[in-house]
């Protein structure tokens, strides 16, 4: 157990502050000391009768939707009761890892049942984790205060937390008008070559306009018409106030985009609809449903139409979020380094850009990455859970393979043993997957 793992308890910030500010990062860093593959973090809506995701790990930018915490549903109800951990085993729940364990913990503000944390690992332990979880699970708690609420107008200097950092905004002429726009409306498409960061874009929107709701990424939508409409009513209902993300949308069928835009036209969905897709024109589309993919359109270009100075605002901004997730707090980035950034393309847009600095993140032994940080290619393994555009399970999982790799060598200097030690695995086994990943 890392001797770290408990300075997410402390910090100089307290209440909402330290429940929007510092949580998140918090989060990643106690599911990381605790070997979790993912996890995630669900509070009740400080002005409002909701709950919606403060904080999560190891998902990807599409997230994950717990279907059997449902609120009001029997499991919602059992771990709200329960004192002990409540287990969700992959093979009886519809998990994030199928074949792993899933634990959450209810948490308390008082009397109150305020939300849960839940933590999912490939097998179960043996329950030392338990503890953590509780400290954290009651931190929160002590944290959480129903009547100290955020700012929710749009800012140019502070991000609110649970989303992405500002970062592809200046890709977007006029931006801080058009979102201040966008702000009035109920529809938002947005457009933009694969790996341009979509989804991120997206999730910071939401966070602006609807923070404190959920956000619901449906990456399919159920070819059969009644089950269509089923579901479109039972994530309308889900999301609330919240948002409801469809990607590839011009991808869908003619049939279900009669079946959207009927389900848009009753207005029985009060929350914000995001519409993603690539610039590629499609044959088949409804007119009444093209005219809502245009009405409200973002364009993310592709890398290669970016000046050098909106590529360099880009970078500085995408590098320091990256420092923050990593707890490499006070990591600079050479001028020369951007310079050499600055120089090379980038076929895979925000997602290649991504998977350079993490990598030069993750390997970075001093104080400023520099050149010789940034001298291994990147291979076709990503750093990063790949975009649900071109994801497929073995890549998946090579990419947070070659993550925990590269952060403990960077912890432990190259020590193979100690790096073995730290991830539960043979040295035998870390030099093989260090020579099929490329790193030996």
């Amino acid at each position: 157990m890392s001797a770290g793992i408990g300075s997410p308890l402390f910090s100089n910030s307290s209440g909402r502050i330290w429940i929007e500010s510092v949580l998140p990062s918090a989060w990643a860093e106690l599911c990381t000391g605790l070997g979790a593959r993912s996890g995630v973090v669900v509070l009740k809506s400080a002005d409002e009768d909701s709950f919606y995701e403060n904080s999560s790990f190891g998902y990807g930018e599409d997230g994950f939707f717990y279907s059997f915490l449902s609120r009001g549903g029997k499991d919602w109800e059992r771990l709200m009761s329960s004192p002990e951990p409540v287990v969700f085993s992959g093979r009886e729940y519809e998990i994030f890892h199928s074949q792993g364990i899933a634990k959450a913990v209810r948490i308390l503000s008082g009397e109150e049942s305020i939300g849960f944390i839940l933590m999912e690992w490939e097998e179960e332990s043996g329950g030392e984790e338990d503890i953590f979880l509780y400290l954290f699970s009651e931190k929160i708690g002590k944290e959480w205060h129903p009547k100290s609420k955020i700012a929710t107008a749009f800012s140019e200097t502070k991000t609110p937390s649970g989303g992405a950092p500002p970062f592809l905004l200046p890709s977007l002429p006029h931006y801080h008008s058009r979102l201040e726009s966008l702000s009035r409306e109920k529809v938002i498409t947005i457009i933009g070559p694969s790996g341009s960061g979509k989804k991120t874009l997206a999730k910071w929107i939401h966070n602006q306009i609807r923070p404190q709701t959920p956000f619901l990424v449906l990456g399919s939508l159920p070819e059969n018409f009644g089950k269509l409409e089923k579901s479109l009513s039972d994530w309308g209902k889900e999301a609330g106030q919240g948002s409801l993300v469809f990607l590839n949308s011009k991808s869908l069928s003619l049939g279900q985009q009669k079946i959207i835009v009927d389900w848009m036209g009753e207005g029985s969905f009060s929350g914000l609809v995001f519409f993603l897709d690539r610039p590629e024109e499609k044959e088949e589309i409804l007119p009444e449903y093209s005219k809502i993919l245009q009405k409200n359109q973002l364009l993310l270009p592709s890398f290669d139409f970016l000046s050098r100075e909106v590529l360099s605002e880009i970078t500085v901004q995408l590098f320091r979020d990256l420092v923050l997730s990593q707890n490499r707090n006070g990591l600079e980035l050479e001028h020369s380094a951007l310079q050499s950034i600055l120089n090379r393309s980038f076929p895979g847009n925000f997602s290649d850009l991504k998977n350079l600095l993490l990598s030069a993140i993750l390997t970075c032994k001093g104080n400023e990455v520099g050149l010789e940080d940034l001298e291994e290619e990147i291979s076709s393994v990503d750093l990063g859970v790949p975009d649900a555009e071109d994801l497929d399970l073995r890549r998946g999982i090579q990419a947070l393979e070659r993550q925990k790799i590269l952060l403990s060598m960077r912890i432990f200097s190259g020590n193979q043993i100690r790096m073995a030690k730290a991830l539960g695995i043979s040295r035998g086994s870390l030099q093989y997957k260090m020579k099929q990943l490329g790193l030996l």
